[in-house]
Parts: structure tokens; sequence; C-alpha cells
């Protein structure tokens, strides 16, 4: 189980530093770590996903694209 800092978080789900910090603010669990001598906010990997699948899960767009990848995947043939 990995902790990520907030540059770490921010690089790997492919958002801002500000994204991250906005979102612990709204309620994401963040906790304090010894990383060479300096206190940093560390938040756990799989909540960091969990987090992100449900602002994209929340997101309009993002499921208006879900549901016209559905619709196209059940209108072509199956690949042999």
């Amino acid at each position: 189980m990995a902790t990520l800092t907030y540059r770490e978080a921010a690089r790997t789900v492919r958002r801002s530093v500000r994204t991250i910090k906005r979102w612990r603010r709204a309620g994401m669990t963040m906790t304090w770590e010894q990383r060479d001598g300096q206190r940093v906010r560390v938040v756990d990997e799989d909540l960091l996903f969990a987090t992100l699948r449900d602002r994209l899960d929340a997101w309009p767009s993002h499921q208006y694209r879900l549901r016209r990848l559905q619709a196209t995947a059940a209108t072509d043939p199956p690949a042999r």
C-alpha cells in the first residue's frame, strides 16, 4: 500500500496539485508522514483512485462518453 505526496498523487492521476488539495478540503482523507526529516501530507494510493472514480462518475461529460462507448460496443459485431 503506497502513500503519495501531493505532487506524486497529482502526477499519478494526471491532475494538478491544486486539484488534489481541493479534493482534500472536500473530504479526501490525508495523513502526515515523516520523509527526509520533514512532515509531509500523504494520501493512500487506493483512496486516491477511489476519489478519482467518484469524481468521474459524477462528471456529466464522462457519463456521456461512457454511454456513447457502451452504445457503440452494443451495435458493433463481435470481433473474431
